[in-house]
């Protein structure tokens, strides 16, 4: 099974997740650098050169693959690139593309949730059985977009909340369902929503977790581009300008309650996995460090 964005988080941390269960199933992963795939070859992991904006190497890294997961860029060239990917699987004759989309309703009007249910629509009219993720906001934005500052949390939503899903979560759901494949999961989408939390009660649980007091900055989104500016929120250097702009909609929408659909919790994560899923207290444990790292660096080096 074929992996994409495995030079990212998400997509590097399903490749291992695979990897740790290579007596089942083979993951191969993908990248558009030559030099990274000889890399994990001479590793001893399965890789293949695929440029999503080249479909021309698309043929050769689909050859004797039964499964694709599909994660697009943070940039609208995602509609293209899941166009073209997922026609070239229907073509290999790939047996399940398992897409990693939003927490959507299916009649999103915020840019990149339209955006995804685009590819969703597309991908379920290709032809070849698929099953969509849905995640919530990854509680992995405390390290990027908003990092701790100065002992404060910048919530650009007022009183508002979100659902947050942590990445382990995630990674291992996606690993179970490319795993077991579409007998299990054809035709089904999974929507990941732990803990339903507004910044305020974000902060309390930081503050717990990390044995220091964090204190919630609530502003609105028409104060984002001033806390862009000073620093206090820092747009991930991944992505593009089009799409920054438009998780500038998705707050205003959290904030004048067009998202408020999507104010709940599910069960997907115990459902699937037949564990409790990973709360904020507990993930902020687990990355205390990290967190605390972020907080002290600077936009220019903050990690992403």
């Amino acid at each position: 099974m074929l992996v994409l964005g495995s030079t990212g988080l998400t997509g590097g941390a399903i490749a291992a997740r695979l990897d740790a269960v290579s007596d089942r199933v083979e993951g191969v992963r993908a990248s558009r650098s030559p030099e990274t795939v000889a890399r994990w070859r001479d590793e001893g992991r399965s890789a293949v050169r695929l440029d999503l904006d080249d479909a021309r190497t698309f043929p050769a890294a689909l050859e004797g693959i039964d499964r694709l997961f599909v994660m697009a860029g943070y940039t609208v060239a995602m509609t293209h690139q899941a166009k073209t990917i997922t026609d070239a699987a229907a073509d290999a004759g790939v047996a399940h593309i398992v897409h990693l989309g939003i927490f959507g309703d299916g009649r999103s009007t915020d840019p990149h949730f339209a955006w995804h249910e685009l590819v969703e629509r597309y991908i379920e009219g290709s032809g070849v059985p698929w099953t969509h993720l849905h995640p919530h906001m990854f509680m992995e934005n405390l390290l990027s977009v908003f990092a701790l500052r100065d002992g404060r949390l910048v919530w650009p939503a007022g009183d508002k909340p979100t659902g947050w899903i942590a990445g382990e979560d995630l990674t291992s759901v996606a690993a179970k369902v490319l795993g077991e494949g579409p007998d299990a999961h054809a035709g089904k989408g999974y929507w990941m929503s732990t803990d339903v939390l507004n910044g305020a009660q974000a902060a309390s649980i930081l503050s717990e977790a990390l044995g220091q007091t964090i204190t919630a900055e609530i502003i609105t989104p028409e104060n984002m581009v001033q806390a862009v500016s000073d620093g206090l929120v820092t747009p991930p250097a991944f992505m593009e300008g089009h799409y920054a702009l438009s998780t500038l909609e998705w707050l205003q929408q959290t904030y004048d309650g067009r998202m408020d659909y999507s104010a709940v919790a599910t069960t997907t994560v115990e459902d699937l996995l037949g564990r409790p899923p990973m709360h904020l207290a507990e993930w902020a444990g687990l990355h205390r460090d990290a967190l605390l790292a972020a907080e002290t660096a600077t936009p220019s080096n903050q990690p992403t």
